[in-house]
C-alpha cells in the first residue's frame, strides 16, 4: 500500500527541502507544508480517505516515531494507520 505514494512524484518536495538545506529523506512533522504535500499524495491514491483521517494518520505517526524521521518509514507508518 505505501508504494504507491512512495513510488509517486516527490521532486516538489525534495527540490524545497534542498533549497532549504534540509534533509529530503527526512519527514518533518512540524512543516505544515510538508504534511499538506503528503496528505495531497495519500489522497490522489486513496482518495476514499477523507483528509480529516489522512491528518489523523500523520498525527499518530508523528507521535510514534522519533525524530528524525526517515520518510520511507513515516509514510509507512501512515498508511499502516489508514488500513
Amino acid at each position: 500500500m505505501p508504494d504507491k505514494i512512495l513510488t509517486d512524484d516527490w521532486s516538489a518536495y525534495d527540490d524545497r527541502k534542498i533549497r532549504d538545506k534540509r534533509d529530503s529523506a527526512k519527514f518533518s512533522c512540524k512543516e505544515s507544508w510538508e504534511v499538506n504535500y503528503l496528505v495531497k499524495i495519500v489522497r490522489r491514491h486513496y482518495p476514499q480517505h477523507t483528509k480529516l483521517q489522512v491528518l489523523k494518520a500523520i498525527e499518530s505517526a508523528c507521535n510514534n516515531l522519533k525524530t528524525p524521521r526517515v520518510r520511507k518509514e513515516f509514510v509507512e507508518m501512515v498508511m499502516q494507520k489508514l488500513c
